[in-house]
């Protein structure tokens, strides 16, 4: 859910007198209803987006890769496989970026840098729990480590609204 707050904002400039000038300021906020976990994984994406499916009876497809644009820092070009319903949504990110051109590594959430992937998992409460997820998946051979955070934590959690 996107919550839009606007606000008035006083500037004050100082040079030789002091004057007020209103702003407005646009503040969002965003309600994450979807769990997040984090995978360390030798296997290519195709390979645990397959044994992913198999596991869990889905059919996750490789969708349209999701660019995301920044003004101060580099373009992202995220790999993505989806699984969508409509009540739920289970998503297979590639947390680093697609590197075309030989550019600096970029991350989707940078201080997750060690993952390798990112699972977004939202209206799944029905099927399965986030640990028995977490167990199913920790028996793939390829995966090294698996751990759901707290998106409220994560610094560039805003990188994860597409």
């Amino acid at each position: 859910m996107l919550k839009i707050n606007i606000r008035n904002v006083n500037l004050q400039f100082s040079y030789g007198q002091v004057k007020f000038m209103k702003k407005r300021k646009l503040e969002a906020e965003f309600e994450y209803d979807f769990s997040l976990c984090g995978i360390i994984s030798t296997l290519k994406e195709y390979k645990l987006a397959w044994m992913i499916n198999s596991q869990f009876d889905l059919q996750l497809d490789k969708a349209k890769d999701i660019e995301i644009e920044f003004l101060k820092s580099p373009n992202l070009i995220i790999s993505n496989y989806v699984y969508e319903t409509e009540h739920c949504c289970f998503r297979l990110l590639k947390n680093k970026s697609v590197d075309l051109f030989g550019d600096s590594l970029a991350f989707l959430i940078p201080e997750l840098n060690h993952f390798d992937y990112l699972l977004i998992l939202q209206g799944f409460e029905d099927s399965f729990t986030n640990e028995e997820l977490k167990k199913k998946m920790a028996s793939f051979s390829g995966i090294q480590y698996l751990q759901f955070f707290q998106i409220e934590n994560l610094k560039s959690k805003e990188n994860l609204i597409f």
